[in-house]
């Protein structure tokens, strides 16, 4: 094990817990403590209130003033706090100190055990300080991980799930963003961090800069409440602003990269690194090959003196990514687990049906080949076999369309002909071969088999390889068939709109759908985690 992996392991432990310190406002890049914002009616009182508590039961420390901490006696002594506010706090901040039992300092769990805390406030105490680093041992002052403390016995498994019932702990968190309630850990890792003043900050109104998006390269940012700037992990460990340690811990945050060696259709070893959290892929012969990432790096690599999210970034740092105009909808992107999917994932995972499935592979197959929107890569029929990205079902249904992109071969001549001209003479099935045309239209021009350049719908009109009637259903969008079920609101559409309402990815420039999965009641703390 290298050292920088050593250093992601413990990083959470060896640096201050990353309690939210207070509410960072987007549009005037300044921060806020929770009870200005509470003032200025971005959080309810209670709400804010909340969130005290929650640094209160965490860290030696509480950010009663603009997100910046001071230590906790100091706060309460000097801050305006009204009596019942200070005893709130007082008694969430034994859950950190720990609760005296004799000649015994109790931790949140033991406490509950004997009954001096209520279950209700003891749960939210034990889900917040998991989700900040691990349970509070206060009697040597130091964090617990959650599998050493149920390996101990210092905390339950029953108790450890019931944190993520809905019935025994319902999520408290008010996210103001979105208005709903969550729990501490899902905010947590919408928040940015700011280097000035070494704390995590909600962002307000919206969360774009945190979010995985697709479409956006930013996340985990990182802010400078000072300097008014806006910078990826990776931008502020190259600028300096953050060091190494705190640079692994937020990269963590936001991704878990793994590798793991595969051998292709050819034979060929390939190493490719995986995100389990967003399904982002990248191959590092590839990377080589296209000069994103040099061998002495590689080495480096290997050697353990580089990380694998240093590799990744560097990586991703040298990546120059073009829209592809002519992109079919090349996969889906779940935008409740936030993670990218090809169409088969998505129709194993019920976002999409059988037909939608269907359809838009064929759409990808008599444009170029099946992509994977996880790695940005065209793979023929075959290829994606052995990949996993279709299925033998669905591949059985979709070699016509494979001969739609590199062409028809006419039975008397032995040449190969386009689409186009296969229907006009009764070699190719007219329906197939309607749909092909259309899909090669909407994403660029018909396509012709012996270059793979596209041609224009006036070009095909002007040769006269179609008749008047497909033409005219050709021209006209009211002709295109509702052949899609959204998987975001559920409604028929056409092949077109698909196109328009999809997003573009911003590692790879292909077209993605977004998907919303249906709500779930129960989640268990693994899956959470």
């Amino acid at each position: 094990m290298g050292l920088t992996t050593v250093e992601v392991e413990v990083a959470q432990f060896l640096s201050q817990p990353k309690t939210i310190a207070g509410v960072y406002l987007e549009s005037s890049k300044k921060k806020i403590s929770f009870l200005e914002a509470a003032e200025k009616g971005i959080l309810a009182h209670a709400n804010a209130i909340e969130f005290l508590e929650a640094q209160a039961a965490t860290s030696s420390s509480i950010s009663l003033a603009a997100g910046k901490p001071q230590l906790f006696e100091d706060a309460l002594g000097k801050g305006s706090l009204d009596t019942l506010l200070k005893g709130k706090l007082r008694e969430a901040h034994l859950a950190f100190s720990g609760y005296i039992h004799g000649d015994k300092k109790l931790s949140v769990f033991e406490a509950m055990e004997a009954r001096l805390v209520d279950r209700c406030n003891g749960n939210a105490f034990l889900e917040v300080q998991l989700a900040t680093g691990g349970l509070v041992n206060p009697e040597l002052g130091v964090r617990v991980p959650v599998d050493i403390a149920v390996d101990r016995g210092l905390l339950t498994k029953a108790t450890l799930q019931s944190l993520y019932e809905p019935l025994t702990n319902p999520k408290r968190f008010h996210d103001p963003c979105t208005g709903q309630k969550a729990h501490y850990g899902e905010l947590l890792n919408t928040c940015v961090y700011d280097v000035d003043d070494s704390v995590y900050l909600l962002p307000f109104p919206d969360a774009h800069l945190s979010n995985a998006s697709p479409t956006s390269a930013r996340k985990g940012s990182v802010i400078s409440s000072l300097g008014g700037t806006e910078m990826s992990a990776y931008e502020a460990y190259k600028g300096e602003h953050i060091n190494k340690r705190t640079y692994l811990f937020l990269s963590r945050q936001g991704a878990e990269w793994v590798e793991e060696a595969s051998v292709d259709a050819n034979g060929s070893v390939r190493h490719i690194i995986t995100d389990g959290k967003s399904g982002r892929r990248l191959c590092i012969e590839t990377a080589i090959s296209q000069r994103f990432l040099e061998t002495t790096e590689l080495a480096s690599y290997r050697s353990g003196s580089l990380s694998i999210y240093e590799l990744v970034d560097l990586i991703y740092s040298r990546m120059v990514v073009v829209e592809d105009a002519n992109s079919p909808v090349a996969g889906l992107w779940d935008s409740t687990q936030r993670k990218l999917l090809s169409v088969l994932q998505a129709f194993q995972e019920n976002l999409i049906d059988g037909v939608t499935a269907l359809r838009l592979l064929e759409a990808q197959v008599c444009t170029g080949g099946i992509l994977d929107p996880t790695s940005g890569e065209k793979a023929t029929l075959k290829q994606a076999l052995s990949r996993g990205l279709v299925g033998g079902s669905f591949a059985r249904q979709l070699s016509l369309y494979e001969q739609a992109y590199h062409g028809i071969i006419q039975p008397k001549t032995g040449k190969r002909i386009s689409v186009a001209q296969a229907i006009q003479e009764n070699v190719f099935p007219k329906d197939i071969g309607m749909r092909c045309l259309e899909f090669q239209l909407l994403t660029g021009g018909l396509i012709n088999p012996e270059t793979q350049s596209r041609i224009s719908l006036e070009e095909v009109a002007q040769s006269g390889l179609l008749d008047k009637s497909s033409l005219a259903l050709l021209k006209d969008a009211k002709f295109y068939s509702k052949i899609l079920i959204c998987p975001k609101t559920r409604r028929c559409i056409s092949y077109k709109e698909a196109l328009e309402t999809s997003i573009r990815d911003h590692h790879t420039g292909l077209r993605l759908l977004e998907a919303v999965r249906a709500k779930t009641t129960r989640q268990s703390y693994w899956n959470y985690h």
